[in-house]
């Protein structure tokens, strides 16, 4: 039998890496008994097959006692190895999991849409045949982490480095709960009374998405002057439920508002103007490719027509 200095590195690669899901096993679990129960095998094969690799490659992998099973010095080079192999190999599977034609698919909007556009629709989606699982979540998505299939996005766009789509272009409009506003009043001299309070988006103000106050002033041709009697949140959705309960004017934009104007419980307050950001839906490059992919899109664009 060779020695492990005797041996190519080809050779020592394929005594090694075979075994590598059952050293990273006995890495996480430090245990040779919850190591074969988390792989499904028994522990005997287990102890066998890490045995047999100690004699193949002339040293000692882990030191045993009756309690643990403790990583030598050489035992941690290759578990640490081992480990990065199974997450690597983890991902790809993730990945490959995607191009299913068939099965849930997972996807991430932001608190106000959820609340305001897609659990209102989410029936439509499953009378398509479309499986959705709805990740909310105001921050951006990390796709390398295999979790979730896509998301929709609101901001200028495109997004460098993933496969993005312009399925709705926004516009903005100040609302309010009907009879806040009296009639026949215009919105400048409206904005000019310090009884009435302007509803904010916080985040709106300051994430480059022009969702603001200032941005709305400048494209409709009104003024702000030094009005100060303001209220600020830190999501749309809720500036839109201080407007129906009648706190105020609140910024509203395209597929949040759309819905309470035609229950009633909202009135626009002055006119719509477009917006350089939009709604786009943004994922993986592979995913883009997948059937789930194009029925996703489909319903998306269906419903925001």
């Amino acid at each position: 039998m060779k020695k492990p200095h005797e041996m190519s590195r080809g050779d020592l690669m394929a005594r090694v890496i075979p075994l590598a899901p059952v050293l990273a096993a006995i890495a996480s679990e430090h245990s040779f008994s919850k190591a074969a129960e988390k792989l499904g095998v028994h522990q005997s094969a287990v102890s066998h097959r890490i045995t047999q690799l100690e004699e193949a490659l002339g040293f000692a992998l882990f030191a045993r006692t009756t309690r643990q099973i403790t990583p030598t010095e050489y035992g941690k080079v290759l578990c640490a190895a081992a480990l990065e192999t199974v997450d690597v190999w983890d991902a790809a599977f993730d990945r490959l999991e995607k191009f299913r034609t068939a099965g849930t698919v997972r996807l991430s909007v932001a608190s106000a849409l959820a609340m305001k556009w897609v659990l209102p629709n989410l029936a439509s989606a499953q009378q398509a045949g479309l499986e959705v699982a709805l990740d909310v979540n105001d921050r951006p998505v990390d796709f390398t982490r295999g979790t979730i299939d896509a998301a929709i996005r609101f901001g200028a766009g495109p997004y460098p480095g993933l496969h993005s789509t312009l399925i709705k272009k926004a516009e903005i409009m100040p609302v309010a709960r009907p009879g806040y506003v009296a009639v026949g009043r215009g919105l400048e001299d409206v904005l000019g009374d310090l009884d009435v309070t302007l509803l904010k988006d916080a985040v709106g103000e300051r994430d480059g998405t022009d969702f603001s106050w200032d941005y709305y002033a400048a494209k409709a041709g009104v003024r702000l002057d030094a009005h100060s009697n303001a209220l600020a949140f830190d999501r749309a959705d809720l500036v839109l439920q201080a407007a129906i309960n009648g706190m105020g004017i609140g910024l509203g934009r395209t597929l949040l508002i759309e819905g309470d104007i035609a229950q009633g419980f909202l009135k626009p307050v002055g006119k719509a103007v477009p917006m350089k950001s939009a709604y786009w839906l943004v994922c993986s490059p592979e995913f883009a490719r997948t059937e789930r992919y194009a029925q996703l899109l489909g319903w998306l664009k269906d419903q925001m027509k």
